[in-house]
């Protein structure tokens, strides 16, 4: 489990540096480097799958399944209890810094999008965007939809 954990922390903490750099493009209004960030991010997504996977196994194999770690840890079926304790903190942590800056990344791009969306609408070229007026999107009614270069 240790080894899961120090797996898992260690793609985290390199994944946190990715989240960054996005942060960065996206303060910079940098689409390029954005549209390069976004492909790193699908490779971290299959190496955390691939993680995770591994980390199913083990859970399985001690009769823990469909615990938390956090529930896994308070029992007595793992060693070294203590330093997987303190590898479950350190990958805690890691993991609420990404969902900071990712919530950060997000807002700003929303920000952008809205600014967009008015420009759009001060030139008169919002009718010729793509809108977002299917019957499962009736909250967004009208909205307009913009596409990444890679669609």
């Amino acid at each position: 489990m240790i080894d899961i954990l120090k797996e898992s922390a260690d793609l985290y903490k390199s994944f946190l540096e990715l989240e960054y750099e996005k942060y960065d493009a996206v303060i910079k209004n940098d689409v390029d480097a954005l549209d390069d960030i976004v492909s790193k991010e699908q490779v971290y997504y299959m190496k955390m799958r691939g993680v995770d996977q591994k980390r199913e196994k083990f859970v399985d194999a001690i009769g823990c399944k469909g615990m938390t770690l956090k529930e896994i840890i308070e029992t007595d079926k793992i060693k070294n209890n203590g330093e997987i304790i303190e590898k479950y903190n350190e990958l805690s942590e890691i993991i609420q810094e990404v969902k900071k800056i990712n919530s950060l990344c997000k807002t700003l791009i929303e920000v952008r999008m809205h600014k967009i969306d008015d420009a759009l609408v001060q030139l008169g070229e919002r009718d010729k965007t793509y809108s977002n007026t299917t019957t499962e999107n009736k909250n967004n009614s009208g909205k307009s939809v913009m596409f990444s270069k890679k669609v």
